[in-house]
């Protein structure tokens, strides 16, 4: 798909771009190219009997699925499938049976006015690259747009190995827990899937054991908000209603072996939780899973042994891990808890098995259910110091398994692990060009709030370089329902090895540190999330570490509005801003927010004052701007629209500001093409070594 970037200037500054000084570039600058390519492997799966192993692997801006015969060791991984890049994109792949795989499709359009959300298809193909096909159901209803995104003529580009795939890696987990952008559990920031629309038809809900040529989806083809569970046939395509809408539930939840007992629903507007056992004809709703906070009640995550589940729910502050009993006879049993943190994401495998829970306290760790695998893990990072280790997925009999090895310099290096053997061999690693020791120092840290709270933090300091007087960039996350945490970034690393320090502070309004962490920043963006921000960069400064006089502040989505509400109001402070895919107008992200069913979450997060709306926009103080912008938005963008950087560099230029805006054509908000990355990592280095160079 053919690129290019918009660029509009205010007041030029190309001369200074041209006249920079390179002396903040590392000795050891490596090529953008490798820091912008997608990962050599990510979305590790094994099949059930262990014998394959697949994974995506980045080829410019496709992406690729691969696969590896463990019964013919020495053979080179096979190609057997790519994306089509600017239609679609594979998300995911798991193993429908032990031959053949079931992938998820993800595509973005634009309309006239607005970037649609994606929709959603399925496709499967088998291990050798045979038999592919695409498992779309037809429709008349739905998107106005959908005649555009037919994947019926979905190219596999069958072939045999990738040149220049090695035996290598992953990036930081996908791992095993697929969920749509609107989903995942509200309190850590994954929660419970909203009804699909007809744009979706990914929803994989479980593998059917007594014939291996079919799965279950589940979906709300009607939009009535109620899903019905279907069998789909991986090499047909034909579809059979398995289990019919059954109001009030609106999600199932499988055993792991195919059937549905457990389930979500509202009730008065309430979430409500139910069962519904062999000996049960009914849906019963579940007691137990508001019996220690009714306001905030327990969410199911997947099955466990017996009549029994797991579930994530309150505990002194913070979210647990717990027990719930299916017959609703006991009582919820704690089974993990941090002090400090909550719970976070599971760790599933294709038939919704729990293989773990992850949690970030000054770096990841996971809780797993089984405790020998604790202990496998406990191994490995005593024998391979410096790197952390998780099991992304298991072959049935737990007797192979894929383990990924990570830190902050290593977005993931892969290995089957064979348990009777204890035989680690490696597949490959994410980001094989790149030299690890040029990427920076990652460090966890805390720093105290004006109030007084101690806001936790990660620092980044240049490979080689002293931690004082160093030019810094503030970087605040997205979200703002979410956290940074210790691991690899491309952005983050790329920053380090052209000499800069980086600091991501977890501001109030992260999710990860409890309930009030997160609410006490609520309907207030301009407030004490903003102040957090402002006293890591004070605090940057005292301890010496930063020089006052180059700190620029940057941000994506939230962190890029963030960013620009730096640069309005204290602009004395940074030497420059840089928003990528930034929010700029909080009325019009509100008014976009009814589009992706994400209204009111959004009104949840702001409020509703339209006054105070406009008083945090930057779109409405540009006039107060004055340090170079740069804005870098992509035309698909549908978090975020591509109408908040247009608005914003519209009011820059009436205001005679320095901005530079880069608009990148079929780019989405995480701009996940090389294409995309190598565009806004160039005009990052261009643009700090212009206004962050020592005088």
């Amino acid at each position: 798909m053919t690129m290019f970037a918009r660029v509009a200037t205010a007041t030029s500054f190309a001369a200074a771009l041209a006249c920079a000084t390179t002396s903040l570039m590392a000795a050891n600058s490596q090529p953008i190219e490798n820091f912008a390519r997608r990962p050599q492997m990510h979305g590790l799966s094994i099949s059930s009997d262990g014998r394959f192993v697949a994974f995506l692997s980045g080829a410019n801006d496709d992406t690729v699925l691969m696969t590896y015969d463990r019964s013919q060791p020495g053979t080179a991984f096979k190609r057997v499938a790519a994306s089509d890049p600017g239609k679609f994109d594979i998300a995911w792949c798991r193993w429908a049976n032990t031959q053949r795989l079931i992938c998820g499709l993800t595509g973005n359009i634009r309309g006239n006015r607005y970037a649609e959300t994606p929709f959603k298809r399925l496709f499967a193909v088998n291990a050798d690259g045979s038999l592919p096909r695409t498992l779309e159901e037809p429709r008349n209803e739905g998107n106005m747009f959908m005649a555009k995104t037919s994947v019926r003529n979905f190219s596999m580009h069958e072939g045999g190995g990738m040149s220049g795939i090695n035996k290598g890696g992953n990036p930081a987990s996908y791992a095993n827990w697929h969920m749509s952008e609107n989903s995942g559990f509200g309190r850590s920031g994954f929660a419970l899937a909203s009804a699909s629309s007809v744009e979706r038809q990914d929803e994989l809900f479980d593998v059917t054991f007594e014939d291996p040529e079919t799965v279950l989806i589940q979906l709300d083809d009607d939009q009535d908000g109620l899903n019905t569970v279907y069998v789909l046939n991986v090499n047909s395509g034909a579809r059979g209603i398995r289990i019919d809408e059954s109001p009030p539930v609106r999600r199932f939840f499988s055993d792991s072996r195919g059937n549905a007992r457990m389930g979500y629903g509202l009730r008065a507007d309430k979430a409500v939780y139910y069962a519904k056992l062999d000996q049960d004809k009914e849906w019963r709703a579940l007691n137990s899973t508001d019996s220690l906070d009714p306001a905030n009640p327990l969410q199911l995550l997947a099955m466990a042994a017996g009549n029994t589940a797991y579930a994530v729910g309150p505990h002194q502050g913070r979210d647990a891990l717990w027990s719930i009993d299916l017959t609703d006879k006991r009582p919820p049993q704690l089974l993990f808890r941090h002090p400090l943190v909550d719970v976070g994401e599971p760790i599933l495998q294709t038939d919704r098995r729990l293989l773990g829970v992850r949690y970030d306290v000054e770096r990841p760790y996971v809780w797993y259910a089984d405790e020998k695998q604790r202990e496998l893990i406990d191994k490995l990072e005593r024998q391979y110091f410096g790197k952390w280790h998780e099991i992304v997925d298991s072959s049935d009999d737990k007797k192979t398994l894929i383990i990924q090895a990570y830190n902050d310099t290593d977005a993931g290096t892969y290995y089957l692990y064979e348990v009777e053997k204890e035989k680690l061999s490696k597949l490959g690693t994410a980001y094989p060009e790149l030299d690890t020791s040029s990427l920076g120092s990652l460090s966890y840290i805390t720093y105290k709030a004006r109030d007084g709270a101690s806001i936790p933090a990660y620092l980044t300091i240049p490979s080689g370089a002293a931690k004082k007087n160093l030019p810094l960039v503030v970087m605040p996350h997205d979200g703002p329902a979410a956290r940074d945490s210790w691991k690899f970034s491309f952005l983050r690393t790329f920053l380090a090895n052209r000499g800069y320090a980086v600091l991501q502070m977890n501001f109030r309004g992260s999710t990860g540190f409890g309930k009030k962490w997160k609410d006490d920043a609520a309907q207030d963006w301009g407030g004490l999330t903003y102040t957090d921000i402002k006293d890591g960069l004070a605090w940057a400064v005292n301890e010496g570490i930063a020089d006052p006089k180059r700190v620029c502040i940057m941000g994506w989505g939230f962190g890029g509005f963030e960013a620009l509400l730096g640069a309005m109001r204290d602009g004395s402070s940074y030497r420059c801003a840089v928003s990528i895919a930034g929010i700029t107008d909080l009325s019009m992200y509100q008014e976009h927010g009814e589009m992706s069913g994400e209204l009111e979450t959004r009104r949840a997060q702001m409020g509703t004052d339209r006054a105070k709306l406009r008083q945090l926009s930057p779109v409405e103080n540009a006039a107060s701007i004055n340090i170079p912008v740069l804005l870098v938005h992509g035309t698909h963008d549908w978090r975020v629209q591509v109408d908040h950087t247009n608005a914003l560099t519209k009011a820059l230029n009436k205001s005679s500001k320095k901005v530079k805006t880069v608009i990148i054509k079929g780019g989405n908000h995480e701009l996940e093409r090389k294409s995309d990355r190598m565009t806004l990592l160039k005009e990052i280095e261009d643009f700090l070594a212009a206004n962050l160079a020592a005088s």
